[in-house]
């Protein structure tokens, strides 16, 4: 809903109350009038805002005229999407998580394509390498993604999936590098038993998992990252060939493990009944010892084990693989995602559609992006004789503050809106934090300890870079509502959901019966509907990016 600001103060109490009636919601108009925009955030549950209480979204508005009043999730996103798509009530912008396609089928998003052609000169070109690929099936342009690349930069440390280990277990082992599923659970086993409570003496936790709304991937995607697959899907790199892992060895060899690790009742049985904020409080507690997931999922508990009084509570990611000799393969590839994004909705008018765009068109300029990433020069960063983007100590510790973060609008306008990755065509990446002036300045004494030990320069020389993957991330795929494809992806979920947790907790001994039970189940749905979606869809981005 939009929400006008006029710039004229002095108006009669009789002319506001005429106004009032005849204009609704809107106040006077005039010259400097500031518009006010909704936009509801599916994918963040983070702090609700208006971006013009923020530095960078203060100056955002006074250079467009426009802000935003920023909602985030709160409980199911699904169902607060439906919820849209039932009543046809929009936010002015919207990010819609998963359920993306829905609000496209229901016609909630608008076409793209005309408004940044004819209004967003600097929004098309930042989408230019993916134009193509951003089109849905009828040709139109609905979302607008965050991570656009502008070219491959090793990260250096993960803020991808790994399997983490308490730094503390691996310090009193003597830093064991462990390399196999079998090598990273016998390092919680030790641990935990040696270590069955914590200092204040709290139950130590060896392993936990979150698996909450849309909150599954700590569960589904192990089995292809321990095979050599990039997560979610297998991909036959010479033929394309598509297949999904649930009902394959992999996964019952990774369900097996699982089901070892809670016979020796070193599993969370907690699990799968914990909600994400339960589950954030159990990892910034400095109880669990071993997880698997992304570093931003679990970003706000690990934010705050940054700030612990003790060092070694915080995590160390590893490329852990079902066995040596398999090539891992955790760090993300240069990624062309074009969905989950941001749109525009039918809520919104004519003029209203041109504000926001030309909004986003400002966001996309270079400046903008630089603003919006790395903040504000001899503020937030510093630029070197040759150009090099760097921060000091005292920058890095400012930045780092949550509470900072989000005065600025580092963390209000980041991700979700248009923004580039990879580096910028001045070399200086797009990321601070992977900025190699900034990341060693960034790490402290504990990081430098770790480092030495296992002979590293950054926490990513563990892993291997990725092989080229034009078809990444996988989940862009279109799946028509309705399908047989869309019937699986939902079907699957559930029953993964509901018969995962019954392989896991089963004894030992009822181990193949539960799988033998799930896979006949899985078998019966429609998967090979989903594999061919996925397939055709992989072959197409890869002749696209070409």
């Amino acid at each position: 809903m939009i929400k006008r600001k006029s710039g004229f103060l002095a108006v009669s109490l009789s002319a506001l109350m005429i106004f009032t009636a005849a204009c609704s919601n809107e106040e006077s108009s005039g010259d400097g009038d500031v518009f006010t925009y909704s936009f509801f955030n599916a994918s963040s549950t983070g702090k609700d805002v208006n971006t013009a209480d923020t530095k960078i979204g203060k100056m955002f508005e006074e250079e467009t005229g426009v802000n935003f009043d920023i909602e985030h999730i709160v409980g199911d996103s699904n169902q607060k999407i439906g919820t849209m798509i039932a009543s046809g009530e929009y936010p002015d912008l919207l990010n819609a998580q998963n359920a993306t396609n829905d609000v496209i089928d229901a016609g909630g998003f608008v076409p793209l394509n005309d408004l940044i052609e004819e209004h967003a000169p600097n929004l098309r070109k930042l989408y230019d390498p993916i134009w193509e690929k951003m089109k849905q099936e009828d040709g139109n342009i609905y979302i607008l993604p965050s991570g656009v690349s502008n070219g491959y930069i090793k990260p250096p440390n993960i803020n991808q999936s790994a399997f983490y280990i308490k730094r503390d277990a691996l310090k009193e082992l003597g830093y064991p590098h462990p390399k196999t599923v079998d090598e990273y659970f016998d390092i919680i086993e030790e641990y935990a038993k040696a270590n069955p409570t914590t200092e204040d003496g709290a139950d130590t936790i060896p392993y936990t998992l979150l698996q909450y709304d849309w909150h599954v991937g700590q569960l589904f995607d192990p089995p292809s990252f321990l095979s050599g697959e990039p997560e979610g899907i297998i991909v036959d790199k010479e033929t394309l060939e598509v297949s999904v892992p649930h009902n394959k060895d992999i996964t019952k060899e990774w369900l097996g493990k699982l089901n070892e690790l809670n016979d020796k009742g070193l599993f969370d049985r907690e699990s799968f009944t914990q909600n994400f904020d339960e589950y954030l409080a159990k990892i910034s507690s400095g109880r669990v010892v071993g997880w698997f997931g992304p570093w931003w999922e679990s970003e706000a508990a690990l934010e705050t084990l940054e700030q612990d009084d003790d060092p070694y509570n915080d995590f160390m990611g590893f490329p852990i693989v079902f066995e040596e000799g398999i090539k891992d393969q955790y760090l993300n590839p240069v990624s062309y995602v074009t969905s989950p994004g941001t749109g525009l909705t039918s809520g919104t008018s004519e003029e209203d559609q041109v504000r926001i765009i030309k909004f986003l068109d400002h966001m996309a300029k270079i400046d903008s992006q630089k603003l919006i990433t790395w903040g504000i020069e001899g503020e937030t960063y510093e630029v070197n004789e040759e150009g090099r983007f760097y921060r000091t100590e005292e920058q890095i510790a400012e930045v780092a503050n949550r509470e900072f973060a989000d005065e600025f609008g580092f963390t209000a306008l980041g991700w979700y809106w248009p923004i580039m990755s990879g580096t910028f065509d001045d070399g200086n990446s797009v990321d601070p934090n992977v900025q190699p002036e900034v990341a060693q300045m960034a790490y402290d004494e504990t990081d430098k300890e770790f480092l030495e030990a296992y002979d590293i320069e950054m926490f990513t020389d563990l892993f291997t870079e990725p092989d080229p993957a034009p078809w990444f991330p996988f989940w862009d795929a279109r799946i028509e509502t309705g399908s047989e494809a869309q019937l699986y992806d939902q079907q699957s979920r559930d029953l993964i959901k509901r018969s995962y947790p019954d392989i896991i907790l089963a004894s030992p001994s009822e181990f193949d019966a539960e799988w033998d039970s799930f896979k006949d189940s899985f078998d019966e749905l429609p998967y090979e509907a989903y594999e061919d979606v996925i397939e055709a869809s992989v072959k197409r981005e890869a002749e696209l990016i070409e």
